[in-house]
């Protein structure tokens, strides 16, 4: 009697096997254990007998379903046509993926995440390779292979980050809204920072330290990095004030100058690489800091995003500006040193 093997008695609910005794009801043909039929003296099925219906076996529908795919990286379930997670965007199926599979997903993906022509299923969206999420944060914080340069180099970061990925107290979408565009450099940082790491090389900030800082709206960072460079140019300002014959040769003929210079231009390069070594974890360093005020502060979701965006990002105004102010230093040294040069060669 196979038919009934692996469907459940009709008395006590319990799988029918191979090795059971099993008896079924002469009129509808509902299927028993031997004991369970004795014990309940009739067939418990009378809606059967009073319709005229037969008894149907039970589907077993978890042997028809196909299995959903687990994606490795996040955890999220995928449809089993999937060939990237729909959560993370790491790939679930790799014969696929590998492939650069176009063929139709049911329901999840439309095309090829790394296709020139991108997809578009109402969460992500890939143009040219650049990731973009748009499930309610609505700013990029680069592609499922996100590293140090969004290109999902080993040795510039690895793994995909999704939007709710902790990095500490605060998720890869806070900081990605507190970031701004460039995200998809800064977030592995973040995360090797939050590990224990604090120095990446940043080559922006070491060859214009100052006006890095105040790009960024570190603005205390830029004041001190500001007046040490002010300080440290001004023997060569000196120089070259000389070399095209706006004071004359005696200011810099001294011993004590060319000691003065020496430990100036040391200096100069020690702000540039400091600046290079540490300006993106200091950088981390504020961005948590005005992370952890902004959501102590503020409790509703949209004031938080809009006060992070507000708060972070860049500032082109406070770059030009620290360029201005630098200026206006390297104008004041020179009126007072051609100033000083004209008085003493009177």
């Amino acid at each position: 009697m196979p038919i009934y093997v692996g469907q459940p008695c009709s008395s006590c609910g319990r799988i029918l096997t191979k090795t059971d005794d099993i008896v079924v009801c002469p009129e509808c043909g509902s299927p028993y254990h031997r004991d369970c039929y004795i014990r309940e003296g009739m067939c418990t099925n009378t809606h059967l007998h009073e319709t005229g219906e037969s008894w149907q076996p039970t589907v077993d529908t978890s042997k028809t379903e196909k299995k959903k795919l687990i994606c490795p990286n996040c955890g999220a379930e995928n449809d089993p046509e999937a060939a990237f997670c729909c959560t993370c965007g790491a790939p679930v199926n790799m014969e696929k993926a590998s492939g650069g599979y176009q063929g139709t997903n049911t329901g999840n993906y439309n095309r090829n995440p790394y296709g020139n022509g991108g997809y578009q299923n109402g969460n992500y969206q890939n143009q040219n390779g650049n990731y973009q999420n748009q499930n309610g944060y609505g700013r990029p914080y680069g592609n499922p292979y996100m590293g140090g340069m969004g290109g999902g180099f080993p040795f510039f970061g690895s793994g995909a980050y999704s939007a709710d990925y902790a990095i500490g107290d605060h998720t890869v979408a806070e900081y990605s809204d507190y970031v701004g565009s460039n995200s998809p450099y800064f977030i592995p940082k973040f995360i090797r920072f939050e590990n224990g790491k604090k120095w990446s090389f940043n080559f922006s900030a070491f060859f214009f330290p100052h006006i890095y800082f105040f790009y960024r709206k570190m603005i205390r960072e830029g004041i001190v990095a500001l007046l040490l460079t002010a300080l440290s140019s001004i023997p060569t300002l000196i120089y070259y004030l000389v070399l095209y014959g706006f004071v004359g040769e005696a200011i810099v003929n001294s011993s004590s100058f060319l000691v003065v210079y020496n430990i100036c231009s040391i200096l100069s390069y020690a702000i540039s690489l400091a600046a290079g070594l540490f300006a993106n974890y200091l950088y981390y360093r504020k961005a948590k800091a005005d992370l952890d005020k902004i959501k102590t502060e503020i409790v509703e979701y949209g004031s938080q995003r809009e006060a992070l965006m507000t708060k972070g990002g860049t500032s082109m105004a406070y770059a030009i500006g620290s360029v201005v102010a630098l200026t206006v230093v390297f104008l004041a040294v020179m009126m007072v040193v051609m100033g000083a040069s004209g008085g003493t060669s009177a």
